[in-house]
């Protein structure tokens, strides 16, 4: 099959059914304002928390081998064996007596099941294409982690980092019955906000409710990339040592000039 030909495909698969989705008239619905305040809260807070245990668990599996590490990965990846909604009942439970139900904290925290596997896997992939020795030597370059991680590792591991994010987002998104199991329709994201309006007489919102569906991936998408660009280029300033003083002042010396 030629190039043109299957990109010309992928795209009429992609894009032909958006164009049902397009609202010919557009009336804010106020119930959206609040909806989106949430979904954009939920997706940043478990963006977040992807990133931190998922960087931490995929660095101590990816060098490691053993029963431990064997039996550590198949803990992790249950919920990609198991169906979510299954496990979400038994955690639904469990929420109603710890007072997490219908709550923000619990919604959050019932969404690290589906995203949370992929996310170690991700980062445990990632740093097995460092090498256990680029680590090494990076750990002796940079003793301080968190210099290490903003100067080495996370420019390095740029490509894992935003394959989280963006991955994290849409699954976040998509999730409706795990909402509306735990958040019991007092935690209302946009995906809970759209299905109603489809199955109601509000089509011309529930394409409104959908557009946002649609957009925050690809707002998200293009927002880290200026993000993760700012941060090589700051990184390579800082490398370069433009903004040494001392490394400036030896500069002006050996041209020959006297700054006062």
């Amino acid at each position: 099959m030629r190039p043109t030909f299957v990109k010309s495909l992928l795209i009429a698969l992609i894009v032909l059914p958006l164009i049902g989705v397009i609202p010919t008239t557009w009336t804010w619905n106020p119930r959206l304002l609040d909806t989106l305040t949430t979904t954009v809260l939920m997706i940043a807070a478990v963006t977040l928390l992807n990133h931190l245990i998922g960087y931490a668990a995929g660095k101590a599996i990816a060098f490691r081998t053993g029963r431990l590490i064997r039996l550590m990965e198949l803990l992790i990846s249950l919920p990609l064996f198991l169906p979510v909604l299954l496990l979400s009942f038994g955690l639904y439970l469990t929420w109603i007596r710890l007072g997490l139900a219908d709550q923000f904290l619990g919604v959050l925290l019932v969404l690290l099941l589906p995203t949370l596997p992929y996310t170690i896997r991700i980062y445990t992939n990632g740093f097995q294409a460092l090498g256990e020795q680029m680590m090494e030597q990076m750990i002796l370059i940079q003793p301080n982690r968190f210099k290490r991680f903003f100067f080495l590792t996370g420019p390095m591991m740029r490509s894992s980092l935003q394959s989280v994010t963006l991955l994290v987002t849409v699954i976040a998104l998509s999730q409706y019955a795990l909402v509306a199991l735990i958040g019991g329709g007092v935690v209302r994201m946009i995906a809970l906000e759209a299905f109603p309006l489809y199955t109601g007489n509000s089509l011309v919102a529930a394409k409104e409710a959908t557009i946002w569906l649609i957009a925050l991936p690809f707002l998200i998408y293009f927002v880290q990339l200026m993000v993760f660009s700012s941060w090589v280029r700051l990184v390579r300033r800082l490398l370069d040592g433009r903004n040494d003083p001392a490394r400036n002042e030896d500069i002006w010396k050996e041209k020959g000039v006297t700054r006062h």
